[in-house]
């Protein structure tokens, strides 16, 4: 550091400044350096390389299970040593002074020390065997006084015997003298001090006594303290005040503080002496009245201040807010309270605060809401305030610290910043990754910042900081730290600081978030947080972090006793302790120097003229790879300029292995010369950190595909129950992990342990060192789905690489190995402690295309054919390049004219998409997920906040069919998941236009690596909004759909009946009274209307919609019957269609007669007309999706592309996808048109261009980020017919429900039923509890016209602390299901569908009567 910029930095601090720098900073009175790894860097990309390989290797043994003890010979004696099993914790004296030394009181007496051992050998009593055999009567003073006679009388006689003279007697008789003054005096004064302290203790338990040489102490030492602890207040409490604000506030700023200049008193103080004797409790009566003045001089009058506070509280947002001040002056305080201190042995020697309010205190004040010096009005003095605004406090520190409730300060764990290897449950992995553009600065810092963040728990003590980022208002470190958790429900506390050399570093802002979350068994990571950094309750910007939180693996111990050892790992959490050296040369100045890996990490502290110091030094760091982790100890001198003396290097496993057999002790080498010895000691902790490997999160999914793992998840057995609190069981379902993402997942199974799904699952893979992790989930309808286990998938098992035989750059590319994957896997917990139930699934590889080096996968510019596998042959330079024709694996490629691969001729494949960036018109916090060919997500984008969303994240998809396939990309607030329906907006495109983009890209020279995106325009949002993205197609090779995965093989199949011949005639008239029942896969789904006295009858309007889930093994039977009013009905005849094949197109009216049979003497068939709309159907556990809603996945072209600046001040309101006009230059969503260039290149025509293109439907919401409701307006009733019929009265009748979705805890509903007309509410049932089939029976009248009469009718869960939440809806022409004109149409008794598609069915029945 240059000091010539210290010091001009100095002279140029501002008083402000000055005055800041003077307030201490809390965090930082003991500061940790953090746990460092092996690495000499913190980037967390080679982090994750270095994990990736570490779990790619096999986990060497350290040593045996057994416990070993060793005994080691040593000059000062035996000492034995335990060592235990790798985890243990090794103890060890940390003293560096000699064991024969005697020091402190506990070294002469057999009372042990209250506050706990020291673990220093000096400090305690060595065995007396003189005193063990001599009984207690011979100690005392007594003894002393004997021995003074038994001299005397031993002198005399001495002197008598060798002719002593009178001299000689008289010396005797003054030494005797003396000693018996000095004696008697000692004797006095103990006897005055035994009486006095007696007497003492007579008052001392039952009065107090006053400190006034403490208040004393205090009235001096206040006015100098009182400024800095005002500023400390300032500094600290405002910015907290202000990052956790209710939402009418916008700012509360402290803009005057003081105390004043009269200290609080202590009037009284009550000590215990019945405590422990590491325990101090005593009664305080403090008060503090600022306003009493008779103690004060005349010159402390004349500097006297009150206490004083100024709040400027600031209500409202931005200019519809409004501040005022808030003056709170004249103070007073009386409290009676009881503290209670616990010591301890080491630093700080204070373990343990309790503070308690015997009673309630008395506290006065005057408050002035928009008052000053001069003025204001106390609102005090209006009857009843002050004593309601009393107990309020009263009530929000009772349960704190009114007794006997106790406020607990745990002033070891505040010092020590919760730092504790030996209680360490976990380390907390923090990668941050950088800022974005910092705001509300600019009083803070003159230009950019040099900024650092910096962490601690609890607002504790700080444990670490990233390195500083120069100059940058965005600063980027993408550095992972590590932190270790005794506790995980804790507040993480990240503060981001600017570096200013020679002066104080300045706190920019502060972002907090609760690791509760990561429970280590449900979640143990949370990727692209965005936590918002706040200064005075401003936003300063928005941190992007992630959080990993790995257990430390334990041993798990069985019901039946047994214990299983920890699960071993190769990443841990390792402690090297140096304990000491021998046989050094004598008198050298020595210190110990730790180096990993060749990098050198610490250096002990130096023992001075001895050949064997004792050191007792540790350093703790997380190891990635301990297979390759070299320790080596260096033994240097200092008075010879650290002089080399000798090291030691081995393996860390080698030292684990050997340790417990040589005791620790390992030669010292100079030139393969042994010159001493030094003693170590490893403890390691197995950490599981398969999450911090390359893809989990920071590699994303940039690199192209190399196939799609074919996943198959047959079943389960012996699942964990986590729902047996409720007498229920759990709800498993299957998901599947990269990293942190959700790549796939399988329906949900109610109530069962053993569940049976049968479904697949395509899952693109990027690397074969891409571990992918199956978890069995219990899903939770409110609540956050609980893990039940998780199996470890390598791909490494189905794929095989292939390396081309090229020197320089080889060809790589990918096949499936011969090996049949269907296993039963165990599931284990995410911290590997316990396991439970197992898994049974099969996977296959379907490799993508791969092509020799230097071809694009889609514009080919080889020279040379490439035959089978590849031609290895180069081409000439005369000859023209041609495109190669078969693919590495060996099948042909397909090419369109001008030589491109012919996307649109491979269905299959996998999408890549880059999602650049998100603008819209008004400033959000969101997130991007990406949906295809499915109803919930494969892929999330981090969070980001603002009205331009940058992202740069790519993700990959895989496509079964091109044709039926659709890509969603839903823009969601960042509280909300896949649970919930409310979006900012959303796109959604088929697959066969998406190919074509791709391919007018790459036509325009276009790459998917360097193409900067197009942008296109989001629907159903407020206001104009749009989405740039980069797009891609990786088919796959020789790949096949089986039929029973075709996406045509779901849907929504609609069925109209149109008429029926020769039926068989069951009544005397010769004629029949037919209707048709219709059943599907055994369900009876739809019952037609009555034709009286028909044999070829003819239905108008009996159409009806049913969800097929597979129509490969659908059946659809009929079942003519005769109706009679009196007697039963009559069958007259029975049939049934299959769906498969080309019986039913897709998108087309398929006329189907079926014939009918089943009955003696039957005839005739029944016409039907079908229309299959392939659709993916939602069920009752999954919410509402863009692709589960829309009819059918038939694209209309609709070109979406948009050119030019977004328009932000459109006054349009929210944007809804339903006819949209495209001619004018600025379209009605606030976007230039591109130009009247279609998707293949073509001019467009201008008739073309004025067309009104119809674009899927999707429904308007609420803004509320916590709506959790369907949508209230919503396009998926279909078409609501314009149906008329004649004015009367219709009963109408709420029968039961059925399939309606579950989203309580219990996985159950409380439904109820409202009916409305317009705005106007008809009916509400009542709610019948806990079911998901209600019955309610309920029946009202209404009179309708005979125009259109619509009948809104909504199924909600009821609540009764909360809003209602819908279940599912419909709207439906009461004349639709009337028919007046024909015979038996007065009576109607149907199912209709709720809405989303898979909400349910509502059963009703109507009763008309004229009027």
């Amino acid at each position: 550091m240059n000091p010539s910029l210290v010091d001009q930095a100095l002279k140029n601090r501002k008083p402000k400044d000055i005055a800041a720098d003077l307030v201490p900073d809390l965090h930082t009175l003991l500061p940790k350096k953090g746990l460092r790894t092996e690495l000499d860097s913190h980037d967390a990309e080679l982090t994750r390389h270095t994990i990736t390989k570490s779990n790619s290797k096999s986990i060497p043994p350290v040593t045996d299970n057994k416990r070993i003890s060793v005994i080691m010979t040593k000059d000062d004696g035996v000492e034995e040593l335990l060592v235990d099993t790798p985890g243990s914790i090794y103890s060890r004296s940390n003293a560096l002074i000699p064991n024969w030394y005697r020091i402190g009181w506990t070294s002469f007496s057999n009372a042990k020390n209250p506050g706990g051992s020291l673990n220093i050998k000096a400090t305690e009593k060595e065995n007396d065997p003189l005193s063990e055999i001599l009984p207690l009567v011979l100690f005392g003073e007594w003894y002393h006084n004997a021995s003074a006679l038994l001299l005397t009388g031993l002198a005399g006689y001495g002197l008598a015997c060798l002719g002593g003279g009178l001299g000689s007697v008289l010396l005797f008789i003054l030494f005797i003298a003396s000693y018996y003054h000095t004696s008697v005096k000692r004797f006095r004064r103990n006897a005055r001090d035994d009486i006095q302290r007696e007497l003492a203790q007579l008052t001392f338990d039952d009065s107090e006594e006053t400190v006034e040489w403490l208040n004393s102490f205090l009235k001096k030492f206040w006015v100098i303290f009182e400024p800095v602890i005002s500023a400390l207040v300032i500094e600290n409490l405002d910015n907290y005040l202000n990052d956790y604000l209710p939402p009418y506030l916008d700012a509360i700023r402290l803009s005057t503080f003081t105390l004043g200049s009269k200290p609080f008193r202590i009037d009284s103080v009550k000590n215990f002496s019945n405590t422990d004797p590491d325990i101090v409790c005593m009664d305080w009566k403090v008060s503090f009245i600022p306003n009493d003045t008779h103690d004060l001089t005349e010159k402390e009058l004349d500097y006297k201040v009150n206490p004083k506070v100024i709040m400027s509280v600031r209500f409202g947002k931005g200019r519809m807010g409004a501040g005022f001040p808030v003056l709170v002056e004249d103070m007073a305080f009386i409290g009676h309270l009881r503290m209670q201190i616990k010591f301890m042995s080491k630093f700080p020697y204070v373990k343990i605060v309790q503070a308690s309010f015997l009673e309630k205190p008395k506290f006065d004040y005057v408050l002035k809401p928009l008052g000053s010096d001069s003025f204001g009005f106390d609102v005090n003095v209006i009857p009843g305030l002050q004593t309601f605004i009393r107990e309020q406090v009263h009530h929000m520190l009772g349960p704190i610290m009114y007794s006997p409730n106790v406020l607990t300060l745990d002033m070891e764990k505040f010092f020590a910043g919760d730092f504790d290897l030996t209680s360490a449950n976990g380390i907390l992995a923090i990668t941050v990754i950088s800022t974005n553009s910092m705001r509300n600065i600019s009083k803070l810092v003159e230009g950019p910042p040099d900024s650092y963040v910096r962490f601690y728990i609890d607002h504790g003590q700080e444990l670490d900081r990233t390195n500083v980022c120069e100059a940058s208002y965005s600063p980027k470190w993408n550095e992972t730290r590590y932190v270790l958790l005794n506790n995980i429900n804790c507040l993480l506390s990240m503060e981001l600081r600017s570096f200013r050399p020679g002066l104080r570093d300045r706190r920019l802002g502060t972002a907090s978030i609760d690791l509760s979350n990561l429970d280590g068994e449900t979640q143990t990571e949370q990727d692209g947080l965005n936590l918002p950094l706040l200064r005075n309750g401003k936003p300063v910007a928005d941190l992007r972090v992630d959080l990993r939180y790995l257990p430390v693996s334990k041993p798990i111990k069985h019901e039946d006793g047994t214990i299983e050892p920890a699960a071993e790992s190769n990443s841990g959490v390792l402690k090297l302790i140096v304990h000491e050296c021998r046989n050094l040369p004598q008198r050298s100045n020595t210190f110990a120097s730790i180096a990993i890996n060749g990098i050198e990490k610490m250096n002990t502290s130096t023992v001075k003229r001895t050949g064997s110091p004792k050191y007792e030094e540790s350093y703790e760091m997380v190891v990635l790879d301990k297979t390759s982790l070299l320790v080596r100890i260096e033994i240097k001198d200092s008075s010879k300029d650290g002089e080399l003396l000798g090291g030691f290097s081995a393996y860390a496993i080698d030292i684990l292995r050997q340790q417990s057999k040589n005791g620790g002790w390992w030669d010292i080498l100079e030139d393969d010369q042994c010159v001493g010895q030094v003693r170590i000691h490893l403890e390691w902790k197995p950490t599981i950190m398969t999450g911090l490997s390359d893809f989990a999160g920071g590699l994303k999914f940039d690199s192209p595909p190399i196939g799609v793992i074919r996943f198959t998840f047959w079943g389960a057995r012996d699942l964990r129950n986590v729902e047996h609190v409720t007498n229920g069981k759990s709800d498993p379902y299957v998901r599947i992990l990269s990293g942190s993402q959700i790549r796939g997942r399988t329906e949900v199974i109610d109530n069962n342990l053993n569940p049976e799904w049968g479904e697949i699952v395509y899952v693109p893979i990027h690397s074969i060192k891409e571990k992918l992790i199956l978890e069995a989930m219990d899903w939770n309808a409110r609540t956050r789905d609980k893990s039940l286990g998780i199996v470890e998938f390598d791909p490494n098992d189905i794929i095989i690489q292939h390396v081309g035989d090229q020197n320089m750059d080889p060809d790589v590319w990918y096949e499936p190995n011969e090996i049949a994957i269907d296993r039963w896997s165990r599931l284990y917990s995410i911290d590997r402690r316990s396991s439970k139930g197992d898994l049974h699934y099969s996977a296959e590889f379907l490799p993508a295309i791969a092509l020799p080096k230097g071809c694009d996968p889609t514009r080919e510019s080889i020279g040379d054919t490439v035959t089978k596998k590849r031609n290895s042959h180069p081409p000439s330079a005369a000859t023209e390049p041609k495109p190669p024709l078969y693919s590495l694996q060996g099948h042909p490629i397909k090419y369109t004219p001008d030589d491109l691969i012919d996307l649109n001729s491979y269905p299959s494949g996998i999408f890549r998409l880059k999602i650049h960036e998100v603008q819209f018109s008004r400033p959000v916090h969101a997130y991007c997920q990406v949906i295809a060919d499915s109803l919930l997500p494969l892929y999330k984008t981090s969070r980001a906040r603002g009205m331009d969303l940058n992202f740069e994240e790519t993700i990959t998809a895989f496509i079964k069919e091109k044709d039926f396939s659709r890509v969603a990309i839903e823009i969601k607030p960042a509280r909300s998941n896949e649970k919930d329906n409310y979006k900012l907006g959303h796109l959604i495109d088929s697959g066969t236009s998406i190919i074509r983009r791709i391919m007018k890209n790459k036509r325009m020279g276009k790459t998917f690596d360097e193409d900067e995106g197009t942008w296109f325009k989001l629907l159903d949002t407020e206001g104009p909004a749009r989405i740039r993205l980069s797009l891609d197609y990786v088919p796959l090779s020789n790949f096949v759909l089986n039929p029973d995965e075709s996406l045509d093989n779901q849907g929504l199949l609609s069925v109209q009946l149109v008429h029926a011949r020769n039926l068989m005639a069951a009544d005397k008239t010769g004629t029949s009274d037919p209707y048709v029942v219709f059943t599907v896969n055994g369900e009876k789904v739809y019952k037609s209307n009555v034709i009286k006295k028909e044999l070829n009858p003819n239905w108008t309007g009996e159409t009806f919609k049913v969800p097929i889930q597979s129509r490969v093994t659908a059946s659809i039977r009929i079942e003519v019957f005769d109706w009679n009013q009196v007697k039963g009905h009559v069958p007259i005849g029975s049939g049934g269609v299959t769906l498969r094949g080309d019986s039913v197109e897709s998108f087309q009216l398929n006329k189907v007669d079926i014939p009918l049979d089943g009955v003696s003497g039957v005839s005739g068939y029944v016409q039907l007309e079908f229309n299959w709309q392939p659709q993916l159907l939602i069920n009752k556990k999954t919410q509402s999706s863009v692709l589960g809603r829309s009819k059918t996945y038939a694209h209309h072209d609709v070109n979406l592309e948009v050119a030019g600046p977004l328009v932000r001040n459109s006054t349009s309101s929210r944007v809804s996808d339903g006819y949209a006009r495209y001619s004018s230059d600025i379209d009605e969503m606030g976007y230039k048109q591109s130009s009247d260039i279609d998707d293949m290149g073509f001019r467009r025509s201008s008739t073309e261009n004025l067309a009104l293109e119809r674009i899927d439907s999707e429904s308007v919401m609420s803004f509320d980020d916590n709506a959790s409701s369907v949508p209230s307006v919503s396009n998926d009733y279909g078409f609501i017919s314009n149906t008329t019929g004649r004015d009367g009265t219709v009963m109408f009748t709420l029968l039961e429900a059925r399939g309606l979705r579950g989203v309580d805890k219990s996985g159950t509903s409380d439904p109820f039923v409202r009916v409305s007309v317009g705005k106007i509410r008809m009916y509400k049932t009542e709610y019948i509890p806990k079911t998901l089939t209600p019955v309610w029976n309920e029946t009202f009248s209404v009179s309708i016209s005979s125009e259109p009469y619509m009948f809104d009718i909504k199924v909600k869960d009821h609540n009764k602390l909360k809003a209602s939440v819908e279940l599912g809806q419909n709207r439906i022409n009461i004349w639709d299901f009337i028919k007046p004109d024909i015979p038996g149409g007065e009576v109607a008794n149907c199912w209709i569908p709720l809405y989303p598609t898979g909400s349910g069915e509502l059963h009703i029945e109507l009763h008309y009567s004229s009027t």
